[in-house]
């Protein structure tokens, strides 16, 4: 019986290869269709709009787990997170769009995950430098500067257009 599931999850992991896999917009999706399911078990009825929205999502949510558009979903996802923390920062207090921050922590974060798949020694030496580093983008050419951590405030020169600007590492 083990190697039943040995096999299906080698041709699952197959099947995977390519495609976007689970994110953040992906299992916020996942947790609304479950919310909406619990609503329409509530309310009983076939023709309820929770109903629908429980199909409407979980659609959603496979479609792009399962898409080949890794660039896209990619976008899909920093987008989602961008409105999440400005929404989630207005009721921390803060006022304006966190936007930046959001994207730099999340590239970050991207890096190290990247990083760590691709480190051919089987080591954790890419992963430690990832923690010593910050990823910060060019506000002039969108560029990613990797400058090291805890040095306070820096001015970072971009070193595709020579764009400097102060940023705290």
């Amino acid at each position: 019986m083990g190697g039943f599931f040995q096999r299906l999850r080698e041709s699952f992991a197959r099947f995977m290869v390519g495609r976007y896999g689970s994110d953040q917009l992906s299992r916020f999706t996942m947790l609304l269709a479950f919310v909406m399911l619990i609503l329409n078990m509530i309310f009983r009825s076939r023709t309820s709009v929770f109903y629908w929205l429980v199909w409407v999502f979980l659609i959603i949510t496979y479609f792009r787990m399962f898409s080949k558009n890794k660039q896209k979903r990619y976008n899909e996802n920093t987008r989602f997170l961008q409105l999440k923390e400005k929404v989630l920062g207005r009721f921390r207090g803060r006022k304006g769009p966190t936007g930046d921050s959001v994207r730099d922590s999340y590239q970050y974060y991207q890096n190290a995950y990247n990083n760590a798949r691709n480190d051919n020694s089987g080591g954790s030496g890419t992963m430690r430098s990832d923690k010593e580093h910050r990823i910060f983008r060019c506000p002039n050419c969108d560029q990613r500067v990797r400058v090291p951590r805890g040095r306070g405030k820096i001015e970072i020169t971009c070193p595709r257009c020579g764009h400097k600007f102060i940023k705290r590492s």
